[in-house]
Parts: structure tokens; sequence; C-alpha cells
């Protein structure tokens, strides 16, 4: 099973949580927190794919530029950056997957922040608090 399918049978268990009930809020922030650790594995693994592949595009653009001997060195940059496209779209792929990531990591947590109040705001009203 991927991580993103853990994701979606997550959601789906959490989704299905009253948030009225105490218990079900505590069930709720423990199915987020396995969410955020899913999410954090996938930004890293998207910020390295990332770093990845610009690597790859500086070295090649370094082969390009100083093993060809031909042409002004604007030309020789030219070619080097053409030749290391594909790397810069690769590049902005993955730099895209990681800021997809990042959102959803710090969207999580701004969801169990507010579960916790919720579960808080609960437990007082239990107790003959506002």
């Amino acid at each position: 099973m991927s991580k993103i399918d853990d994701l979606k049978r997550l959601y789906s268990q959490a989704s299905k949580l009253d948030e009225e009930y105490p218990k079900q809020i505590i069930d709720k922030l423990s199915i987020y927190g396995q969410i955020l650790e899913i999410l954090g594995n996938l930004w890293a693994a998207a910020t390295l794919d990332w770093k990845m592949a610009e690597a790859k595009r500086r070295e090649t653009i370094a082969n390009v530029y100083s093993l060809d001997p031909q042409g002004s060195n604007k030309d020789k940059e030219m070619k080097a950056e053409m030749a290391a496209a594909k790397w810069r779209q690769e590049e902005a792929k993955y730099e895209a997957e990681t800021q997809r990531f990042k959102n959803a990591y710090t969207s999580v947590l701004e969801q169990i922040q507010i579960l916790k109040k919720r579960y808080e705001h609960l437990v007082n009203v239990s107790k003959g608090g506002v």
C-alpha cells in the first residue's frame, strides 16, 4: 500500500469521527498525528528529488560548458542550458511537489490546533463551564 493510499485511508477514518465527543476528538488527533508523519516523509522525499534534479541540472550545465570548446562563452552557456532543460523541468516539478506536501503538513497542523481548542471547550462545558 502506498503512502498516498495510507493518507486516503486515514483521512477517511478521521472524517467519520464526530467532533461533538471528546473521545472521538482524541481519536481524530491521533489519526492526524499519523497523517503528519506520512506528510513529513513525503515532504522530505520530494525535497530530495528536487535537490537531486537541481544537482543533475548543474552537473549537465558544467559538463556541456566545459567539454564544448567551440563558440563564445554565450554560445557555450546557451548549449549548456539547452542540455539541462530536462533537469530544469524536473526540478520545477519536484519543487512544486515539495511545496504541496509542505502546505498539506501545515494545514494538518492547523487542524490539530483547532481540534485541541474544540476538545478543551467540550471538556470545559462538560464540567459545567462555558
